[in-house]
């Protein structure tokens, strides 16, 4: 499969906003938890077609060490999904996108840091510092 780092990354870019305004009109219409499940089993469909289609293994063994991660993210996806849409139904969608973006880089840096013994120089204090500056100054003046 070809893959370009960029690429992918500007289709995301594209996308995420995109989804948003999106699941905000779905909101309007139906609660959280129905748009997870008709979201979710259609996602399934989609991709248990495509296994079958390919011939691909649907289920993999008990005894893989890849279990408890998919467990995890199971939960926490579900909890992301679950916040997502109660700040989608209260917020402007353009605050919530760019200030996510910026928290999710400084967490990021900061787990980095904290967890995985990863070193910072001075361009990424800088980086994160502006980071914060910029969050302030788009939540002060969203659209």
């Amino acid at each position: 499969m070809y893959y370009n780092f960029y690429l992918y990354l500007i289709i995301l870019a594209i996308l995420s906003p995109i989804t948003a305004y999106n699941k905000n009109e779905v909101l309007k219409t139906i609660t959280i938890p129905q748009d997870i499940v008709y979201s979710s089993t259609l996602i399934f469909s989609i991709y248990l077609g495509y296994l079958i289609y390919t011939n691909q293994k649907i289920f993999i063994k008990k005894n893989n060490p890849g279990i408890p991660y998919l467990l995890v993210n199971v939960l926490l996806t579900s909890l992301a999904l679950l916040l997502g849409g109660l700040i989608i139904m209260n917020e402007k969608i353009f605050r919530f996108k760019s200030l996510q973006k910026s928290v999710y880089l400084i967490i990021l840096l900061i787990l980095a840091i904290c967890f995985y013994k990863k070193n910072i120089n001075e361009y990424a204090v800088m980086g994160v510092l502006l980071v914060i500056y910029g969050s302030y100054l788009i939540d002060r003046n969203t659209i």
